[in-house]
């Protein structure tokens, strides 16, 4: 269980309550709330306006065409719903992942895509219409298809009945629609300052992507320290990283 401390930069303890071999307790660096709420703020506001120059690439008509022939859109759903999923309950099962890691697994390839993926659009030069209505159509369908894939995938599993984030993937539609039919609304009766805005607000792209970035280092690195944790702290009962600690709290 670990033990949440906010409000300050300081050392947390995670004790060993769980499943993990060994005893003792392990340190981890905690965020001043403030600071991480101003992050937050931060990344929201500027993919806010990110969306928005998103939207000024769009155009009605593309849109249109894209919904009356979704093929690209049914190939889309085809891979988010079925082959996500199976991949990731694959790997459950090649892995001989416990309960706990294998649900994580299954979320993570049962969940819609997100804003990030229409970012990764724009720098490619994909075409933005289809990728914003995949984004909308695989957040909708994931609504009702979510549950089911967790249910049919996770036979066994209890504990699952808060696991479909409902509230986020409800917030990323909006977060999507939003901004882009601002967007839209500007490229489709302002034309002329789309372009304007587009090369305006193109650096931010860089923004959310180097977010994306130090997060998925943070993540590597927090899984590193467990590992080594886990090889060198639990088989001696925790005995050194207890020392540790005191002389850190005395400090």
């Amino acid at each position: 269980m670990m033990n949440a401390t906010a409000g300050y930069v300081g050392i947390t303890t995670i004790h060993n309550d769980s499943y993990i071999p060994g005893n003792g307790s392990m340190g981890i660096l905690i965020i001043p709330k403030p600071m991480n709420t101003a992050i937050n703020v931060f990344i929201v506001t500027i993919l806010f306006i990110t969306m928005i120059s998103l939207g000024c690439t769009m155009e009605v008509s593309k849109i249109r065409a894209h919904l009356l022939k979704p093929k690209g859109v049914a190939i889309a759903l085809l891979a988010q719903f079925c082959i996500m999923p199976l991949t990731a309950f694959s790997l459950t099962k090649i892995l001989q992942l416990d309960p706990i890691k294998a649900v994580t697994v299954l979320i993570c390839g049962c969940s819609p895509g997100g804003s990030l993926s229409n970012i990764l659009s724009f720098l490619l030069k994909g075409d933005m219409n289809l990728s914003i209505v995949m984004t909308t159509c695989s957040s909708i369908t994931a609504l009702v298809v979510m549950p089911l894939l967790l249910y049919i995938l996770s036979q066994g599993i209890t504990g699952l009945k808060n696991a479909v984030p409902y509230v986020g993937i409800i917030s990323a539609l909006l977060f999507t629609l939003v901004p882009c039919a601002i967007g839209i609304f500007i490229n489709h009766y302002k034309p002329n300052y789309s372009s304007t805005i587009t090369k305006a607000i193109g650096p931010l792209f860089l923004f959310p992507m180097l977010y994306s970035t130090f997060q998925l280092a943070e993540a590597l690195l927090l899984v590193l320290c467990f590992r080594c944790y886990q090889t060198v702290m639990a088989p001696h009962g925790g005995k050194y990283w207890n020392s540790l600690s005191a002389f850190v709290e005395r400090g």
